[in-house]
């Protein structure tokens, strides 16, 4: 297990969560809790949210209580075990690397709020007319992004492999 030649994975992290707190930042700022802003009408608004449940506002709405709190901690152990990956990975497996930087980037980034704030800001809002997808932000982009590349080289390894 080690960091080395991972440096360019480590940047990715630490701008991904820099993106990710900084946008969090500034919807805290220009919108109230609960407000919106249309970017693209009829598909794309801004809306700030807090969602102090799990994925997709799964047990949200419990504030202050226990649920947080484990969410929290299983979040938390969720981010060792990837962490443990990404160290074990190997210098030449690039897109694995790319895909634990980006799942790692987003739950830190998830992480820092639900231990700074109890919460996670959300604020980004698709739609298309009644249909909504689950309110999201930067850091849940980095962790689908990274699933989905990581599901990707996976798959792959597995279909170039004989049998």
């Amino acid at each position: 297990m080690t960091l080395k030649g991972k440096r360019p994975y480590l940047l990715l992290m630490g701008l991904l969560i820099a993106a990710d707190q900084a946008s969090k930042w500034l919807v805290t700022r220009a919108l109230p809790l609960e407000g919106m802003r249309d970017v693209a009408r009829g598909f794309l608004r801004l809306w700030h949210v807090r969602n102090s449940g799990a994925v997709w506002g799964f047990l949200s709405g419990h504030d202050g209580g226990w649920v947080p709190k484990v969410i929290t901690a299983l979040a938390a152990a969720a981010l060792l075990v990837v962490l443990v990956f990404f160290l074990r990975a190997r210098r030449d497996e690039r897109l694995e690397l790319l895909a634990y930087a980006l799942i790692l980037g987003g739950a830190l980034g998830n992480l820092i709020d639900r231990l700074r704030l109890g919460y996670v800001v959300d604020f980004i809002d698709v739609f298309v007319k009644s249909w909504h997808w689950p309110t999201f932000n930067v850091a849940d982009r980095g962790i689908t992004v990274g699933v989905l590349l990581l599901a990707f080289t996976l798959l792959r390894r597995d279909s170039c492999t004989p049998s």
